[in-house]
């Protein structure tokens, strides 16, 4: 009986013991490796190659006449037509701030008459309520971008808005004053336009082009009839010059809408082909992409030149000339997964089959080769399934991948929840 009962108290404790090692060594490995999920989402990866090159435009220098300040009258990239004055010239060192002076003077009168034809009305109040979050809003999506070439003109919106807003709940019923004030206004206005005029000098456009109040002295080291005969190292020498401004230059006119960016790419395995567009990624001094068609492509030593034309977004880039850019040659569409969601999962199948049928294994005896499958595991329901993928693009923090067998009625898909890491994962696992 007592050797019975020492029996029972044994098999207890072992019984015991091995529940407790077996939910340590769970609560050990849940520690160790918890269920971590993200979501999967389409994605575009633009694949190219860097090049360096300088934008090449036709373009007539405006000399000045003598004057020692020059004040435009036409904004940066604005179209000019023949004989239109594009900017004023000034002898007078007070003339500059005399200038800015009317600029603010022509603003005001314009929120004041606003405000007058406006009256008091709830509703136009509203609206520049909106006005104004849109434009702070932009304003704040433009600094986040680091795109910075259109910051004066959002500026100069904002301000206008917040002015005709602070007149908009102002006294508007006193009519009267705010006629009397623009009157006031106006008459400020009349005599410093009448005293400018007497010491400013007027410039004119000799022809019709796009107006760029700079002039960076690369006018005249290069030209669009150049690039059909310059070699890589001419223009490698070229763009290793620093000019100096067009001395007295008040600005100068892009005569042609065509104009043309004249690369330098490392290789000559670039896949280029000329008569085909290509989209170029500026990210410096011009954030943005424009697609331009490739003219003349030339492999010279090891490197690529590459001459590319645009009809489009001149009067963005009047101010851009050596230029560092990629060249998107192909534009890869599929779905994006961090990298420790992929998995390699490899297969022993006969020498020469691509896949063992009905999945089974070599004869014994037989040449066997190995094969690589990729997966992707994600959770359907409360259970891990493997979805075979194709890898696209490897990235430093993540893969482009999409399904093998895109019909498949379960494959990966945009938005679906995939498993990053677990142990021992495999098709059916519960795991949640």
């Amino acid at each position: 009986m007592k050797e019975s009962t020492l029996a029972t108290k044994v098999m207890i404790a072992i019984l015991c013991l091995g529940v407790i090692a077996y939910l340590a060594a769970s609560f050990i490995r849940d520690w160790e490796e918890p269920l971590v999920i993200t979501r999967a989402y389409s994605y575009t990866q633009n694949v190219g190659m860097e090049a360096v090159g300088i934008l090449v435009r036709s373009e007539t220098v405006l000399p000045d006449s003598g004057g020692s300040y020059v004040d435009h009258i036409l904004s940066e990239g604005e179209k000019a037509s023949a004989g239109q004055a594009v900017a004023l010239l000034y002898n007078d060192p007070s003339a500059p701030a005399a200038r800015q002076t009317i600029r603010a003077l022509e603003a005001e009168i314009d929120q004041l008459e606003y405000a007058l034809a406006s009256g008091t009305q709830s509703t136009e109040a509203s609206r520049l309520d909106a006005q104004v979050l849109s434009s702070i809003t932009s304003l704040r999506s433009l600094t986040a971008q680091g795109d910075l070439t259109a910051l004066e003109e959002y500026t100069l919106n904002l301000r206008t808005m917040v002015f005709k807003r602070d007149y908009t709940y102002g006294d508007t019923a006193a009519a009267s004053q705010l006629r009397l004030l623009i009157e006031d206004k106006r008459a400020q206005l009349n005599q410093l336009n009448g005293s400018l005029n007497q010491v400013s000098q007027t410039i004119y456009a000799p022809r019709s082009g796009v107006f760029s109040g700079t002039a960076d002295g690369w006018e005249g080291l290069i030209s669009p009839d150049q690039l059909e005969t310059i070699t890589a190292a001419e223009l490698a020498e070229l763009m290793e010059q620093r000019p100096a401004p067009a001395a007295g230059a008040s600005g100068k006119l892009i005569t042609d809408s065509v104009w043309y960016f004249a690369a330098l790419i490392p290789g000559t395995d670039t896949g280029l082909q000329t008569d085909r567009t290509y989209a170029l990624n500026f990210s410096g001094d011009y954030y943005g992409q424009i697609p331009m068609k490739l003219e003349r492509v030339s492999l010279e030593g090891e490197q690529t030149l590459a001459i590319f034309s645009c009809r489009s977004h001149l009067s963005d880039t009047t101010l851009l000339r050596v230029q560092t850019v990629d060249v998107v040659v192909e534009q890869l569409e599929g779905i994006r997964i961090p990298r420790k969601a992929l998995r390699i999962e490899t297969e022993t199948v006969a020498e020469g089959d691509d896949e063992n049928e009905d999945g089974e294994s070599p004869a014994p005896g037989s040449p066997t080769r190995e094969v690589n499958h990729y997966m992707v595991y994600t959770v359907i329901r409360s259970q891990a399934w493997g979805q075979e993928v194709e890898l696209l693009y490897t990235d430093e923090n993540f893969y482009l991948v999409r399904p093998v067998d895109q019909n498949a009625s379960e494959r990966l898909r945009a938005g679906d929840e995939i498993i990053l890491s677990t142990s021992e994962i495999y098709d059916g696992k519960v795991v949640r």
